[in-house]
């Protein structure tokens, strides 16, 4: 009978083969009648197709699983290939970078020659963009935007990176920084080797941070296109000491020493009102800053405790006599605390100054002009590639998900 059975399976549609044909005739030798050994046999076969059918489903995921891995693994490297792939970018240079250099007889001086050199063995291809005139940098930074790159090498001093950061302030672009002159507060700030080498390095690393920007918004009452600055504000002596300084170095105008001396003897810190979001403080501070940034003049830490990307601009009130303040900045330059006990410190979004008389105002020691004056942070507007800082001298605070 069982033999009967499972040869009929044969020819029935998804047959029941001659195990279940087999499985029906011990079913009835055991004296299951043929009537209730089928079912029987029916249910198990049914039971056994699902089981299979299940195993094939099992399998079919474990192998689609399998190449969807495959496949987002070979994403992920070609993604991170793309990544530390350096598209071609516009290097932005002042041909004329340095110049203050002999102030330091330390400091070398670099052919572009040599520049090329570096960033050919670096495998860091450019475009050359030369500046010819003042807030040249900004145009080219600009046009740099436009013309789809997505890096630009600033290469000079302070004065050529602040021109090019005011042309990529809100964009994608990133600003890397080859450190060419003299200070360099921005490179300083952004723990980015004043070595040349080292400097290519660190754009070939291309390790990315966002920073805040300052921004003039008012100056002499007047409402205007933004100038964004990345180190800090003077107004007052500040100010004055930056502006004969300026023309000593960049015009040349060897009279302003004169004018520097009468400034430091002759200098009075005038009655102003300063609104710190809405708290207003009135003051006759000999020095008043506003910064972005910890550095301001000949790289001196003139607001510690101010981060680049602390969403906040600092304002510094420096309460002391011309020569109390003359200390304070030496010891300072020296690397020591000075007379921090005499300088009040405020953060704020939104600061605006006035005075009866009219005080100087500088914005990183390039844009002059007069109170009233207002500044306002832009946060996280610039992307700029940063170095590897020492533990606690950082300028920026740690990486977090809400800001990176």
């Amino acid at each position: 009978m069982s033999v009967i059975i499972g040869a009929v399976s044969g020819i029935v549609p998804g047959g029941i083969g001659f195990t279940e044909g087999g499985l029906t005739g011990l079913l009835v030798i055991m004296h299951i009648s043929f009537q209730k050994a089928v079912p029987v046999v029916l249910i198990f076969r049914l039971i056994n197709l699902v089981f299979y059918i299940l195993i094939g489903i099992v399998f079919l995921l474990l192998f689609y699983t399998k190449s969807l891995l495959l496949s987002k693994n070979r994403e992920t490297k070609n993604n991170m290939k793309k990544t530390n792939e350096i598209k071609k970018a516009k290097f932005i240079y002042n041909p004329h970078a340095g110049q203050k250099r002999h102030l330091n007889p330390l400091q070398e001086r670099f052919t572009l020659e040599y520049i090329k050199d570096l960033l050919e063995q670096y495998q860091i291809p450019v475009d050359y963009a030369p500046t010819r005139y003042a807030k040249h940098a900004t145009k080219l930074a600009k046009d740099s935007i436009k013309e789809g790159y997505e890096l630009v090498i600033a290469a000079g001093g302070d004065g050529t990176v602040g021109e090019v950061a005011n042309g990529l302030v809100g964009s994608d672009v990133v600003l890397a920084i080859l450190p060419l002159g003299t200070v360099m507060n921005v490179a300083r700030m952004l723990a980015i080797p004043l070595e040349l080498e080292k400097a290519v390095e660190l754009i070939k690393i291309k390790r990315v941070r966002k920073i805040d920007v300052g921004s003039i918004t008012r100056l002499e009452g007047e409402k205007m296109e933004p100038y964004y600055f990345l180190e800090q504000t003077g107004i007052g002596m500040d100010a004055t000491m930056h502006y004969y300084m300026s023309g000593l170095f960049d015009k040349k105008k060897y009279f302003n020493i004169f004018r520097i001396i009468k400034t430091v003897f002759w200098f009075f810190g005038e009655k102003t009102k300063v609104y710190c979001d809405d708290e207003k403080i009135v003051t006759t501070a000999t020095l008043v800053t506003i910064s972005n940034g910890p550095l301001g003049g000949p790289a001196l830490p003139l607001a510690p405790e101010a981060k680049l990307n602390d969403h906040k601009l600092t304002l510094s009130l420096f309460n002391m006599n011309r020569f109390e303040l003359g200390w304070h900045l030496l010891q300072l330059f020296l690397g020591k605390q000075g007379r921090i006990r005499k300088v009040r410190t405020y953060q704020a979004e939104k600061v605006k100054v006035e005075s009866k008389i009219p005080q100087l105002v500088h914005a990183d020691a390039r844009l002059y002009g007069d109170t009233p004056v207002e500044f306002r942070i832009v946060p996280s507007s610039l992307n700029v590639i940063t170095g590897f800082p020492k533990p606690g001298f950082s300028a920026l605070n740690k990486r977090t998900y809400l800001d990176p």
